[in-house]
């Protein structure tokens, strides 16, 4: 294709059907470089730095790849996240920068954890989980986080007010918004379970949008979209980074 044939202030809809066509004819081995060239094109002309990237998350279904441009405003929202420890429940082993976490072993909990802690309604006593320190109730905020050789995680967001103690449905109707992974399936936790068909991610993009109500998730590593949760959130409320693990031997890290 030739340098000037996508000219300044031609209609792109009309640019893209065009290449459609070929593409459909061969004569375009693969248009995801003319992609990538279009989108930042229009990113540098429209007023709105993410009105395009939005409309690219529109065939999220569809499409796997994420174009450069795409994913650079994604990742502009790139937040410092650190676990709260007064939140975790006390079987946890947090790492002193607060970035990684595991379930401890006998060795480690010098203590029986249920007598040396004293517990809070802050803290999780069922589920094996732990919030990040920063809650949000506005604006796009993104993290990634390292699950490579784990066998089970659950990665997320959660509403400040949603329960903590004991054991029930991490739901979307209890305020919880997870990506899980459990005995090889990745799964989105809804209501019921939904399957996801992707392979297992060795890094974990988590992508929140309050105004627009979109808890996404990622291969950070592939570039890929994995599952989008489409949320009323109450602004008046926080919505907390969620990590939860129940293994010994493998630590679930904040990139």
């Amino acid at each position: 294709m030739e340098q000037n044939s996508v000219c300044p202030g031609e209609d792109v809809c009309s640019v893209l059907e065009d290449l459609e066509t070929q593409w459909k004819r061969g004569k375009l081995p693969s248009m995801l470089p003319v992609m990538d060239f279009i989108i930042c094109s229009m990113l540098q002309e429209q007023r709105q730095e993410g009105s395009i990237a939005k409309q690219w998350f529109r065939s999220r279904v569809t499409l796997n790849h994420i174009p450069d441009s795409v994913w650079k405003w994604i990742s502009k929202a790139s937040e410092k996240i650190t676990m709260d420890e007064k939140t975790a429940n006390p079987s946890l082993l947090l790492s002193h920068d607060r970035k990684r976490v595991k379930m401890a072993t006998i060795i480690e909990s010098v203590y029986n954890p249920w007598d040396y802690y004293e517990m809070t309604p802050k803290m999780y006593n069922g589920w094996w989980c732990v919030l990040g320190t920063k809650g949000f109730n506005s604006g796009r905020h993104y993290w990634e986080v390292g699950v490579r050789g784990k066998a089970e995680w659950r990665i997320g967001v959660v509403r400040e007010s949603a329960p903590r103690q004991g054991f029930f449905d991490l739901s979307p109707q209890r305020g919880y918004w997870t990506l899980r992974l459990q005995l090889g399936q990745l799964m989105a936790v809804t209501a019921p379970i939904t399957k996801l068909n992707q392979a297992v991610p060795s890094k974990v993009g988590v992508s929140l949008d309050i105004e627009e109500g979109q808890v996404s998730f990622y291969d950070a590593a592939k570039r890929r979209h994995i599952y989008t949760f489409d949320v009323d959130f109450d602004q008046s409320e926080k919505i907390y980074p969620l990590f939860h693990t129940i293994e010994t031997d493998r630590e679930l890290v904040i990139l």
